[in-house]
């Protein structure tokens, strides 16, 4: 309890302090304020007093011009014009009241006599003062005369009329403001501003400053000002301005104290608080220095505790001494750093685990790795096991996503059973599970990834229903592989991709698979801009009417010449359209450029059909029709001279909307083929469901065709399946003149390859057409007509 009383008296001296400062600052303020008002008070009783003054000074003229101007020999001799008798009695009565001047005035205002020697007879510039003679008696009045400003008083000089004015004043000089100074305590100057624009100061000032004083006077509205502060000549002053209360030329009285005698009583308290506030100051410091030693210790080991903390090093416990209070401070700091501590490791084990398997995720996974590859001693190789199981996201949609973590979960606890101990298993991705497989050489990591991918395939009975998974895997090894996290990361992606294509549930990292990837990655890109740019072109391969021997239809063909790559063949490019979604873009540019190919034909006299590929996504979509439909318009092109060939795959997708789509192109004229029948999985039923028009066989029936062949048996079994169902067949890569003979014996309709024709650039494509249909016809022989083909081969061979 000692320390706390020393704390609560080291807090009780502290906010007696900052009251203590608080006050003082309270008190000197409002010093500094009553001293102002004090001074400015001052400075009114002292303009008070003034105009008292100039009021007692008028009284005196009064009376002493009352005297003369009653005299009977001053009247007498201002009557007979005698000006020195005259000036004698002026001069007499003036000295007699301290008077600076008299002067005796015509009835116009026309000076007759003055004591002043700069004044002559006849001076008019006294007019002014006959015009202030009706006002009050007792107002003073003022007027400027030359450089010097008096204060007069008149009075009628009359026998019995009024036949001259006599005007006694007292001068407005320096003199008279040393004088009300000494009597009010201030400086004082006395401004008067004369008809003429002419002003006269008289001021205790120095010269240099009376007329910085006397400036701000002229635009002084009122009778008088407030106090306030000003500056001139370096100097601070508490002014207060008041105009006179007199007739003839304003007149006012400006009252200056310096504002360090003003300021000199607060300046005496100011120290003398000081002081005292010091000492206090200095006394309590002092006490509080003392109490405060037996606190910094524990508060100091706290200090260092909370440092700890931030660190992140919770493993020490804090100890302080001192009192209960800090003991009980420690105690919470302990528990504090305890809870943080724990809360910390949650946070991490969080974020370095999957929450649905409780698995290490991806970014734990790849810590690891880089540990395992970069460590001082790293492992004599180690495989990695990349695991997917591609219809988890089916299940999600079909049963819910419920019963899709079920499965994630199983199938995670199923790998943790069947890995080795010292392998890692983590969850990558959303169906994805990786294990690092320790001590696992190149030639056993692909059966123990066999071994980990079939206990995850079968055998899931959840939620009542029973499960097999299409799981595929990727392998690659370390060190054979890569030595790095990242390119082994990235190799066995490559690997698990190789798998899917392969459709095999295991795959190998291949060697030089990366170059592939960076190639395919390119492809992709550089496609859409192909596409944009119109980077493509349109190849076109004629086929021949095997019964008429003519030319009347070809097929476009698309081609693309990368700019670093080279030419790019449509069997890599067009997939990978395909994978990536970019199909659609791709026909719809094929068949803006075969239609516009087909207009531009027309209009030169070449009449032909066209048939157009479309990709497996195409036909399924909706909105295909309307814009084969406006290309054709836009070309002025018949619908009859469109074929499209569609796969078999691509119609067993979805065979009713595919029906659906090709039979509003059908119903406008457009023609359907089923293109490489033989090799998909179609059924009977299905393809007579199709509006199609042509059978086109696969070449790698045609190109093995022999007579008594099994492909030949194949070929024959469409060409009268194809016939029955009332369709034309086509033979595609027909090269040999074996093949030539045995398609016409076995009625096929059209054939297509290399021994009729190469795929043609567009421009020759006329030429070729023309000669075809000049030479073929007229050979009615199996070898005029093959030499015929040679012929035209090796005119138009490029």
């Amino acid at each position: 309890m000692g320390s706390f009383r020393n704390r609560l008296l080291v807090l009780i001296i502290g906010l007696v302090i900052v009251t203590q400062t608080v006050t003082l600052a309270a008190v000197l303020a409002s010093t500094a304020h009553n001293v102002e008002a004090r001074a400015a008070e001052q400075l009114r009783s002292g303009g008070s007093f003034v105009q008292q003054l100039i009021r007692f000074r008028a009284g005196q003229l009064a009376n002493g011009v009352a005297v003369l101007a009653a005299d009977f020999g001053f009247r007498e001799a201002v009557a007979s014009g005698d000006v020195p008798t005259i000036l004698s009695a002026a001069r007499n009565n003036a000295q007699r009241i301290g008077a600076d001047i008299v002067l005796l005035l015509d009835t116009r205002g026309g000076l007759l006599a003055s004591t002043a020697p700069e004044m002559g007879a006849g001076d008019t510039s006294l007019e002014g003062l006959l015009l202030d003679t009706h006002g009050p008696r007792d107002q003073p009045s003022f007027m400027v005369f030359g450089r010097l400003s008096y204060q007069f008083f008149l009075a009628p000089v009359r026998t019995p009329d009024t036949i001259a004015w006599v005007a006694m004043g007292f001068v407005v000089d320096d003199s008279l403001a040393q004088k009300i100074r000494d009597l009010a305590g201030a400086q004082v100057t006395f401004v008067s501003h004369g008809r003429d624009g002419v002003s006269h100061v008289a001021s205790t000032l120095p010269v240099a400053q009376r007329s910085v004083a006397a400036d701000p006077m002229p635009s002084m509205g009122g009778k008088s000002e407030a106090p306030h502060v000003v500056q001139f000549a370096e100097t601070d002053y508490l002014s207060f301005s008041q105009r006179l209360d007199a007739r003839g030329d304003a007149i006012e009285v400006i009252l200056l104290k310096p504002m360090h005698e003003v300021l000199m009583p607060y300046r005496d308290v100011r120290d003398a608080l000081l002081l005292i506030d010091g000492i206090a100051l200095a006394l309590a410091a002092a006490v509080g220095t003392l109490l405060g030693r037996s606190a910094t210790r524990p508060i100091g080991e706290l200090v260092m505790a909370a440092r700890r903390i931030q660190e992140g090093r919770y493993e020490t416990a804090v100890e302080v001494s001192g009192g209960a209070e800090f003991r009980s401070l420690a105690a919470t700091f302990n528990a504090m750093q305890k809870n943080i501590a724990e809360r910390e490791a949650d946070i991490t084990h969080h974020a370095y685990h999957d929450a649905l398997t409780e698995l290490p995720n991806r970014t734990l996974a790849e810590r690891r790795l880089d540990d395992l590859v970069s460590g001082a001693q790293p492992p004599a190789a180690f495989a990695l096991i990349l695991i997917d199981m591609r219809n988890v996201h089916d299940i999600n949609a079909s049963l819910g996503h419920h019963v899709g973590d079920e499965v994630l979960r199983e199938a995670s606890r199923r790998l943790r059973q069947n890995a080795h101990p010292d392998d890692i298993v983590a969850r990558l991705g959303e169906s994805q599970f990786l294990v690092i497989a320790h001590n696992c050489c190149l030639e056993r990591s692909p059966l123990y990834a066999d071994q980990l991918t079939g206990v995850i395939r079968t055998g899931f009975h959840l939620s009542g229903v029973s499960l097999d998974l299409h799981v595929t895997c990727g392998v690659c090894v370390y060190p054979d592989h890569g030595d790095t996290a990242d390119k082994l990361l990235r190799r066995v992606q490559i690997a698990l991709e190789d798998s899917h294509d392969a459709r095999t549930r295991v795959a190998i990292y291949r060697p030089g698979r990366d170059e592939e990837h960076r190639r395919r990655l390119t492809l992709i890109t550089d496609l859409r801009g192909a596409i944009d740019r119109d980077g493509l072109s349109l190849v076109y391969q004629p086929k021949v009417t095997m019964a008429t021997r003519s030319v009347k239809s070809l097929e476009a063909l698309v081609r693309w010449t990368h700019p670093q790559l080279g030419p790019i063949s449509p069997a890599e490019f067009v997939p990978l359209a395909e994978s990536t979604g970019g199909s659609r873009r791709l026909t719809s540019w094929v068949l803006k450029a075969a239609i516009g190919q087909m207009a531009e034909w027309r209009r030169t006299g070449l009449d032909v059909e066209v048939a157009v590929n479309l990709s497996a996504p195409d036909i399924l979509d909706p909105e295909l029709g309307d814009e084969i439909l406006s290309l054709l318009r836009a070309g002025h092109v018949e619908a009859t001279q469109l074929l499209l060939e569609i796969t078999e795959s691509a119609v067993m997708r979805d065979p009713h909307l595919a029906a659906r789509n090709m039979q509003l192109l059908r119903v406008a004229g457009v023609r359907f083929a089923i293109d490489d029948f033989g090799t998909g999985h179609s059924s009977l039923s299905q393809l007579s469901m199709l509006p199609v028009d042509e059978l086109k066989i696969d070449r790698s029936f045609i190109t093995h065709a022999r007579l008594g062949s099994d492909a030949t048996t194949i070929v024959t079994s469409t060409i009268e399946l194809g016939h029955r169902m009332g369709l034309n067949v086509v033979a595609e890569g027909v090269e040999e003149p074996e093949a030539w003979n045995l398609l016409r014996q076995l009625g096929c309709d059209f054939a297509q390859g290399f021994l009729i024709s190469r795929p043609l650039v567009p421009a020759d494509v006329p030429a070729f057409v023309r000669q075809a249909n000049q030479l073929l016809p007229a050979s009615d022989s199996t070898v005029l007509q093959i030499r015929a083909l040679d012929q035209l081969a090796t005119r138009f061979r490029r």
